[in-house]
């Protein structure tokens, strides 16, 4: 999400008007979920994907027209017999694409939406479906109650809204106010916490930023966090170990990798971790190690529930040895607990 609303967002400040597919609905096998998205350009160029094939293909013949015409559509596809094959399927399923154009007018609108995705906040995003005699406009809902409507829609209706989209997981169509919208939950990158900045941090932060996690390396030592080390990262900043979440919130959505530079550093980040909301707590080092910083954590009044929130060793059980190796096993227990498989 975030990548395509930059993409989009530049196309609009430019004065570009640009169509967007979504999948609103998949059943059985199809090559994309629901919530994936496309960006059509008037030079025929794409960002994102709808699945490929002959669905995409299909998707920018009909997003030539929205963009000439300006009227929104839905697109159903049966993936059986040619479709399937054009989507090198083996078995079928079906989708619901939704195609509208956005035009420049609607920059601001995604300019708070993509500030609001950088700061992980959940917001809903609604597009009328229906015509009203007066007009009409998509709504950002964010999660302070703030709105951003062009139509100025009823305080009930986004109410409505709010209350349809508070446990969606993936787009759907929904009504409020009499009206039909597509109601899309949006949400930032998860945010990843890596307390140190050796070799498996680095390489740990360049996989998770391409794996979709907005990555921040803290350290207490400046030559190690710097910018030059962690070029794609979203923050790098010199910090206390003792206090090193000092001006940050931790919450339940955010995740927190401890690979300092030694047992004693671990303990003291880990400490302060068990103290926070975060979802995910992983520590580097071996069982052995682990079991004596348990120890001493316990001895400082942590209790069994706490340390069982703790993956230790890190990472899934690959046999990985080299910091790169290291880097790929984090980062697939990280897209597990993101996918709820873990």
């Amino acid at each position: 999400m975030n990548d395509i609303v930059e993409t989009l967002l530049a196309r609009l400040e430019a004065g570009e008007s640009v169509v967007r597919a979504a999948i609103v609905a998949q059943e059985g096998s199809a090559p994309r979920g629901a919530g994936a998205l496309m960006l059509v350009f008037a030079d025929k160029t794409i960002a994102g994907t709808v699945g490929g094939g002959l669905v995409e293909a299909r998707v920018m013949d009909a997003a030539a027209v929205v963009l000439a015409e300006g009227q929104a559509r839905v697109m159903d596809f049966n993936l059986t017999g040619e479709m399937a094959a054009g989507a090198d399927m083996i078995c079928g399923g079906r989708l619901r694409i939704f195609l509208e154009r956005l035009d420049p007018d609607q920059a601001g609108l995604f300019s708070t939406l993509r500030d609001s995705l950088e700061t992980g906040e959940r917001c809903l995003l609604a597009t009328p479906l229906d015509a009203p005699a007066d007009g009409g406009g998509k709504i950002l809902l964010a999660g302070d109650d703030r709105a951003v409507s062009p139509d100025k829609t009823p305080p009930d209706d986004q109410a409505a809204l709010r209350r349809a989209g508070e446990n969606l997981l993936a787009p759907a169509c929904v009504v409020a106010g009499g009206r039909r919208y597509f109601l899309e939950p949006c949400q930032g990158r998860p945010r990843l916490f890596l307390m140190g900045a050796g070799h498996v941090s680095r390489a740990t932060a360049a996989i998770a930023g391409l794996a979709g996690f907005s990555v921040t390396v803290l350290d207490d030592r400046p030559q190690f966090a710097s910018r030059e080390r962690f070029p794609t990262a979203f923050e790098v900043a010199v910090a206390d170990m003792e206090d090193c979440f000092a001006g940050r919130i931790i919450t339940p959505r955010d995740l927190v990798v401890i690979v300092t530079r030694g047992h004693l550093h671990d303990a003291t980040v880990l400490a302060q971790t068990l103290g926070t909301e975060a979802r995910y707590v992983g520590m580097i080092g071996s069982r052995r190690k682990r079991d004596a910083i348990y120890d001493r954590l316990r001895t400082q009044g942590a209790t069994d529930a706490d340390l069982a929130r703790v993956h230790c060793p890190v990472g899934l059980p690959i046999g990985a040895e080299t910091p790169e190796e290291i880097a790929v096993s984090i980062v697939a227990e990280l897209i597990a607990v993101r996918a709820g498989k873990a």
